[in-house]
């Protein structure tokens, strides 16, 4: 094994370049030579072919010596250079040649790269030139403009036939946004070429390296060969300025008639935006100096970029500050976010250029504009929040991504989703509509590969291909994106301020509670104490003195005595209701009908009721709950219906239960007075009777009631029908 590419993938083809290991390409360009030395040894481990040629020496001369051994004054020079990590530039002399020495540093190895020194500009016109390309590109009004001024720039100092700002997508497609040209050449802006031109690795190491060239296309590359015991390890020419590049890469741009290239990373952020494209249709050999100020001048452009954009977002957030504070005003407004958001003069479209909304709360959607149907959005809400990660989901495609998408294609192409809160499935979205437009490709992009032989090569034709594109809407900017980020959190302080309200009115409840169960226990001793004695001196005149009474006096007594049996009522019933809230619940499983049963019993309907007919479902099931609980709720509900039915020639009492329904529904039905149904929420009040004197009671019975269900998180309602009867149904949670 001859050499590191030895270890290079022997077949590499349009199959699997975007897998090909380009730093490991074992080969570098013939413009520049390359000696790797370990480190602290610096002991020499790899050198290219032709350092063998120029120095006119045997490989294995080379190996484990150091640079001082082959190059001596020179190799002496360079090592100095290293150890000191100067950032000066090193110039070097061989055989009347000179080089300037460009090192970097990967794990234990240092690479140490002889580039040759053609014509030299002067210092001083470098440093005029460069404060007046830095002053024009200052001065553009626009990215537009500051693209075009940075194209023309480079073009005038680097010398390249055709200067391209091509621009990233999200999906890693390019486009040419701008450039300068020689003039008998054809304008490629608006050009769009597939993300496969430039594979994921090879942008990776764009990142990375800056900038990098293509000397000459044609030429024939130069292997690196390693010492004996390091030839079965790869060697990793990643960030080595004269590596070179993939067959499939040169072979692209032989087929685009290419003869040199200079390619520089634009990045804003620390993403790849894009790239400035150099073509010359000759070899052209740019050296490390004017290579750096190119690097340099990208390194302003981007900054200069990442400010615009910065400031265009910053722009429009502020723009949409005011239009966010009525969003948050309409919102408080009855604490209703998706009214305040969709049903108000000012919606959550106004923050946006979306043309449809939706609110996704507590499992209601609220839309606003052009929307697919509700049924539609939340199961788009379920595929985003199971398969989707973090907060916030955009996409121009959604027919692409999700596959129920074609079914709103035309209106809500575009979506930007953003989420509420972590682990829940409360959002907001914005709909985009589908924007059909004709995309110009630089060739057929479903022919980026053409057939050669037994392998896949690169496309030959890269004339224009018109493509229309569909179910796309426009992309979503980044003021748009950060806008909604601003409304999430706008919406996230309203709920928590929600929240500290409810807590407050909490506190107060529990401090009303509490004087309630004082008033209670005021009730049960300082009002009982009293009622006893105007009872019994009432009983006592009753029973000694009721004969000598006139008719007036004895009403008078027996009003007295039925008083104080109706205010102990009451208060027995208050202090029922009030019990039941601070007694703890003792879940288990019994016999509904047994319960019944006991009721029926205690309530003495064979003495009180002879006419009641009751019908009970014998196959009453089994119920999970407090026993005496529920006990005291039929009580309340078989004693009303008793008390309301009594009128009636022939009372009928029925108990049964729904079992289709889960859980079960009880009910308790009589064919007694009834009510109207308008009042069916009203009746479980406290103290809000239907009827008049007639019928004896507190009126609390039925908020009792309400109150065990609430207890057991179960629930009651009524039915009711005037003369006709009323129906009271209740379900116990499952257990």
């Amino acid at each position: 094994m001859g050499s590191p590419s030895a270890l290079y993938p022997k077949k590499i083809d349009l199959t699997n370049c975007d897998k090909e290991p380009i730093h490991l390409i074992g080969r570098i360009q013939s413009h520049a030579m390359l000696f790797v030395i370990d480190n602290p040894s610096f002991e020499i481990s790899h050198i290219s072919e032709n350092v063998i040629s120029t120095l006119s020496r045997k490989r294995e001369d080379f190996f484990s010596k150091r640079l001082k051994d082959v190059l001596g004054e020179n190799g002496t020079l360079i090592e100095t250079y290293i150890k000191s990590g100067d950032n000066n530039s090193l110039e070097v002399t061989i055989n009347d040649n000179r080089y300037v020495v460009v090192t970097h540093h990967n794990n234990q190895l240092v690479y140490v790269e002889l580039e040759p020194i053609e014509q030299q500009e002067n210092a001083q016109f470098m440093q005029r030139q460069l404060s007046e390309i830095i002053s024009d590109l200052s001065e553009a009004v626009s990215v537009s403009a500051m693209c075009d001024k940075t194209a023309q720039l480079i073009k005038q100092f680097a010398g390249y036939d055709r200067v391209m700002i091509y621009k990233f997508d999200e999906n890693w497609n390019g486009k040419i946004v701008s450039e300068a040209r020689e003039e008998q050449l054809d304008s490629w802006i608006g050009m769009h070429y597939p993300a496969t031109d430039i594979p994921q690795q090879a942008r990776k190491l764009f990142l990375k390296q800056g900038v990098r060239i293509i000397a000459d296309v044609a030429s024939q590359t130069v292997p690196v060969y390693a010492k004996l015991t390091l030839q079965d390890e790869p060697l990793d020419l990643g960030l080595c300025e004269s590596r070179a590049s993939s067959p499939i890469h040169i072979e692209y741009l032989q087929n685009m008639k290419v003869g040199a290239t200079l390619t520089a990373a634009i990045v804003s952020d620390g993403e790849l935006w894009g790239l400035i494209a150099c073509h010359h249709y000759s070899p052209k050999f740019v050296n490390y100096y004017k290579r750096q100020t190119v690097k340099f001048l990208t390194q302003v452009f981007s900054t200069q970029l990442t400010l615009r954009a910065s400031n265009e977002v910053l722009t429009r957030i502020n723009a949409t500050t005011a239009i966010r504070a009525t969003l948050v005003e309409q919102m408080s407004d009855g604490w209703d976010v998706a009214n305040g958001l969709t049903q108000k003069p000012t919606s959550m479209l106004t923050i946006t250029e979306a043309s449809g909304g939706a609110v996704f709360l507590e499992n209601n959607v609220s839309t606003v504009g052009e929307t697919p149907s509700k049924q539609e959005i939340i199961a788009l809400i379920d595929w985003i929040y199971d398969t989707q990660m973090g907060d916030i989901y955009t996409t121009q495609n959604i027919a692409e991504e999700y596959e129920k998408g074609s079914a709103f294609v035309k209106i809500g192409s575009g979506l930007l989703c953003v989420f509420i809160a972590k682990g829940e499935k409360d959002c907001l979205l914005w709909f985009k509509p589908e924007l059909k437009q004709l995309i110009s490709w630089g060739g057929n992009p479903e022919k980026a590969v053409e057939e050669k032989g037994k392998r896949l090569s690169p496309r030959k034709s890269f004339e224009k291909w018109n493509q229309e594109q569909v179910n796309t809407s426009l992309p979503w900017k980044d003021y748009e994106i950060a806008s909604a980020q601003a409304l999430k959190t706008s919406i996230s302080n309203i709920i928590i301020s929600r929240y500290q309200e409810v807590k407050l009115l909490n506190d107060k409840l529990k401090e009303a509670y509490k004087e309630l169960e004082s008033f209670s226990y005021s009730v049960s001793h300082d009002l009982r104490s009293p009622l006893r004695g105007i009872d019994g001196f009432a009983q006592i005149i009753k029973e000694d003195y009721f004969e000598t009474l006139d008719e007036y006096g004895k009403k008078a007594i027996q009003t007295i005595i039925d008083s104080t049996s109706k205010m102990n009522m009451l208060i027995d019933d208050i202090l029922a209701f009030s019990g039941i809230g601070k007694n703890q619940i003792s879940m288990g499983v019994f016999s509904m009908k047994e319960v019944v049963e006991e009721v029926i019993t205690f309530l003495q309907v064979d003495l009180k009721y002879k006419s009641a007919q009751f019908i009970i479902d014998p196959k009453l099931p089994d119920a999970y709950g407090d026993r005496a609980m529920i006990f005291q709720l039929l009580n309340n509900l078989v004693g009303n219906a008793l008390k309301y039915s009594h009128t009636i020639e022939k009372p009928i009492i029925e108990i049964g239960c729904d079992n289709s329904l889960s859980p079960v529904v009880y009910y308790v039905k009589d064919n007694g007075i009834g009510f109207d149904n308008k009042y069916n929420e009203k009746i479980f009040g406290v103290f809000n009777r239907l009827v008049k004197d007639e019928f004896e009671g507190s009126g609390i019975g039925l908020a009792i009631s309400q109150r065990v269900l609430e207890k057991h998180q179960g629930r009651i309602w009524a039915e009711g029908q005037v003369d006709n009867g009323a129906a009271f149904y209740f379900q116990l949670p499952a257990r």
